[in-house]
């Protein structure tokens, strides 16, 4: 993609590797926010002149991110025309089976995340975190929602098959359920069981509707506002916390496991579900790790760590269930 060095002793030069992934990164996040895949998908194969004026961009500079993303696959150019590659028709736009074309748009946002790391690192924290970025800008917050709620479409069956639900569990606290597909899988998997998800209005916005269209309103409840303080209830089987952890420090999360143990009954579980960090470094959770950092100064969690927030609400046991993807499920039980 990007090479500038041709004697023999300097192939595969690393540094150019890194320019070129840099590239491509910038030209498929931009061809998603221009438009361009949607496009093509609504109106079909375009020349380079219909295609600018679809989008409303110069020709140069549509062609000059056109040609990137063809080059990748995920357009062709035949004819004169683009038209969306193979690679785009399997992963992007209304005919995919899983749209994650709200994952490139938010991979756009991310870049200005990233682009403040140097500052963010020498300081310790970032100047601002995630949400207080998407108070000025909710279209992006959206598009991140959009984007947790097709990935975890993908893993969500996984994930439900393997949660051991405590003997007669008919009660679940979903905490930061969000887009609710985890509650909503484990009440049709489970008729007896009902469910609450806590999370902020925003992240619930879309939830109700589809807790309708599933027809689960009459078992699962939305509870609006933050679960980082006040009383979480009490009597539950079972509490979810799923992605979440990552996302708040040491004592943050020591103290919500403690108030999620008091919500529970005895016997009942907490399931957490997290990118666990290893003894040995492993390229996707360091890179998972340093986004979170980037985001909200915040980062991945060992078993260990894991494991002693559990331990130290109370719970008994705390066992670790590998799934098919990065994430694990971490259970303590009561």
């Amino acid at each position: 993609m990007f090479k500038t060095t041709t004697d023999a002793e300097l192939a595969g030069n690393p540094i150019d590797e890194v320019i070129g992934s840099t590239i491509r990164y910038a030209a498929l996040t931009s061809a998603a926010k221009l438009g361009i895949f949607s496009v093509l998908e609504e109106d079909g194969p375009q020349t380079l002149d219909e295609l600018a004026k679809s989008i409303g961009a110069s020709t140069d500079g549509t062609r000059a991110v056109a040609d990137v993303a063809a080059v990748l696959g995920w357009l062709t150019l035949e004819d004169g025309r683009y038209r969306n590659g193979p690679l785009a028709e399997r992963w992007l736009g209304k005919n995919a089976e899983y749209d994650f074309t709200p994952a490139l748009l938010w991979a756009y946002e991310l870049t200005n995340v990233m682009w403040d790391l140097p500052q963010a690192v020498r300081d310790g924290k970032p100047a601002r975190s995630l949400w207080e970025r998407w108070a000025g800008n909710p279209e992006a917050g959206r598009d991140f929602s959009a984007y947790m709620r097709v990935k975890s479409r993908l893993t969500v069956r996984s994930i439900v098959d393997a949660v051991p639900l405590p003997e007669g569990a008919r009660r679940l606290l979903d905490l930061g359920g969000s887009h609710g597909l985890h509650s909503m899988a484990m009440c049709e998997r489970h008729p007896q069981l009902t469910a609450t998800i806590v999370d902020l209005p925003e992240a619930l916005a879309d939830t109700g509707a589809a807790i309708e269209e599933a027809g689960l309103a009459d078992r699962i409840g939305l509870q609006r506002g933050s679960f980082l303080s006040g009383d979480l209830g009490t009597g539950y089987d079972v509490v979810f916390l799923f992605e979440i952890v990552h996302n708040h420090t040491d004592e943050e999360n020591r103290d919500l496991i403690a108030r999620a143990a008091k919500a529970l009954r005895p016997g009942g579980r907490i399931v957490v579900l997290e990118d666990v960090r290893g003894e040995q470094l492993d390229e996707h959770n360091a890179a998972f790790s340093l986004a979170m950092y980037a985001c909200s100064g915040d980062r991945t969690y060992s078993l260990p760590e894991i494991s002693g927030w559990l331990t130290g609400a109370g719970l008994k046991t705390v066992e670790r269930i590998a799934l098919p993807s990065s994430v694990s499920l971490v259970v303590g039980t009561k």
